[in-house]
């Protein structure tokens, strides 16, 4: 093999669209002294109320920058009890945990909260709930749509049902109308201004999965996974229109309205989009977030960010402090063995503030950086910093880059880097070559032996 093989690209293969103003400004994070997993947030004054796994966390958000925890409900299992989804009403929250039935919590004392119910039955799968009313709107999965009189909070008692859903993840309530993110089966409309005796009005497919919806007026936002968002006029709710869809970059799973604002969680990042003018929404802001948006709030300007492992806070609008952007994953293309590419990351500053980064580091020495790597990136600006890959190694490289920088949020940045192996690898969709596999029984499988049959092999988790 020739080593002497050069292939000179000037092409970042992943990174930031652009280098505008992302207008979302840090304020804050809490990151919990126990195990959580937040998945869901609620606002109710001064305090955030964050579902997940470990609970129900009570913060009080009056500082964002001194968020602190005032109390917490922890279920005695409290890895696998986990809360998806909730409302809040007055002293009591309500979560779907799924299987594990839908939970209220009794918010007084804020220092000390108590289960105060947990309504169970067989095969019941809870999920999102709304408040609207003096009524509890619970999302059942398959089970449809449930309706529950609040006149004790603390003991819901079911007063009607609507079965005849596909697959209900949440639900808004305003005049009378439920709509219903119905999974595969879209956006559901129902007639609720007798909660006792529920009607189906309408119904609309959605190009994805049906998981959230928010509404501003006449206008309904539905976060349809993959598909991103899909906007319908329901002045007349019994015949929905969609007038526009918006592709968001990742998976639109849920979404709050701040106005004309949509913000959306989109699991690698949040999205802000503008929908002043329904039939022609258009990007209003964006933040790519360390770790997973699972779920977030909006309230005047100020979003309240369930990021998996935190709660983060940030400021919609003009960021008036650097705000370093940076690719989440590179990976150079297909590249032969023994050839040298060069190639440059891009390390750009979307805020209005000057970031400095003061060290860049590479765990491979099949990868290279070239110095300088401590430098300041003014607002609005790119530094491009050149990268080396000498795939001197069979096989695929897999390394990370590590940035430390004086951003408020991001201040140590870590990311992959891939360097493909021989182009000649198997593709999706080629043969697979003849192999043994020796399971945990010690068991010895050969592929010819399966010939025929469907074969599934399961790498590192599933769900």
């Amino acid at each position: 093999m020739i080593r002497s093989l050069t292939l000179l690209l000037v092409t970042l293969l992943v990174a930031p669209v652009a280098h505008a103003d992302d207008l979302l400004e840090d304020r804050g994070n809490y990151w919990p002294p126990f195990f959580a997993e937040m998945q869901d947030v609620e606002l109710q004054g001064p305090r955030a109320y964050v579902f997940g796994v470990g609970g129900l966390q009570i913060l009080d958000v009056t500082d964002p920058d001194a968020i602190s925890l005032l109390g917490r409900w922890a279920p005695a299992d409290d890895r696998a009890d986990r809360l998806y989804r909730g409302a809040v009403s007055g002293s009591y929250a309500y979560g779907g945990a799924r299987e594990s039935g839908l939970v209220v919590v009794h918010l007084e004392p804020e220092f000390a909260p108590t289960l105060a119910a947990r309504i169970e039955s067989p095969g019941a799968s809870y999920e999102g709930c709304t408040v609207d009313g003096g009524y509890l709107y619970a999302c059942r999965h398959a089970g449809g749509l449930e309706i529950y009189s609040l006149a004790d909070p603390a003991a819901p008692a079911l007063v009607s049902a609507y079965p005849g859903l596909s697959n209900a993840w949440d639900v808004v309530v305003s005049g009378g109308v439920a709509y219903v993110a119905d999974g595969a089966g879209g956006l559901s409309i129902l007639d609720v201004n007798d909660p006792l005796s529920p009607a189906l009005l309408a119904s609309a497919s959605t190009a994805g999965a049906a998981a959230d919806v928010a509404l501003n007026g006449d206008v309904l936002v539905v976060a349809a996974g993959s598909a991103g968002l899909e906007i319908f006029d329901v002045s007349d709710p019994a015949d929905p229109v969609l007038v526009s869809t918006y592709d968001t970059s990742g998976l639109a799973a849920t979404i709050d309205i701040d106005g004309d604002l949509v913000f959306v969680a989109d699991w690698d990042d949040v999205e802000v989009v503008d929908i002043a003018t329904p039939s022609l929404p258009v990007a209003a802001g964006r933040e790519n977030t360390p770790v997973r948006v699972m779920g977030l709030a909006v309230e005047a300007g100020r979003v309240y960010v369930a990021d998996w492992s935190r709660l983060r806070i940030y400021d919609h609008g003009p960021t008036s402090r650097g705000d370093i952007e940076l690719p989440s994953w590179f990976e150079f293309g297909p590249v032969p063995f023994g050839a040298v590419i060069d190639t440059v990351i891009t390390v750009g500053n979307t805020g209005g503030g000057t970031i400095t980064v003061t060290d860049i580091q590479i765990y491979d020495s099949d990868f290279e950086l070239t110095p300088p790597l401590a430098f300041t990136v003014p607002p609005g600006g790119v530094v491009e910093v050149p990268l080396r890959f000498d795939n001197a190694d069979l096989g695929e490289d897999i390394t990370f880059v590590r940035i430390e920088s004086d951003d408020t949020d991001e201040g140590v940045y870590t990311f992959p880097v891939i360097g493909e192996p021989d182009p000649d690898e198997l593709d999706l969709g080629d043969p697979a070559p003849p192999f043994t596999l020796t399971d945990l029984d010690g068991v010895t499988h050969e592929l010819e032996q399966y010939r025929g049959r469907v074969v599934v092999l399961a790498f590192f988790a599933n769900w």
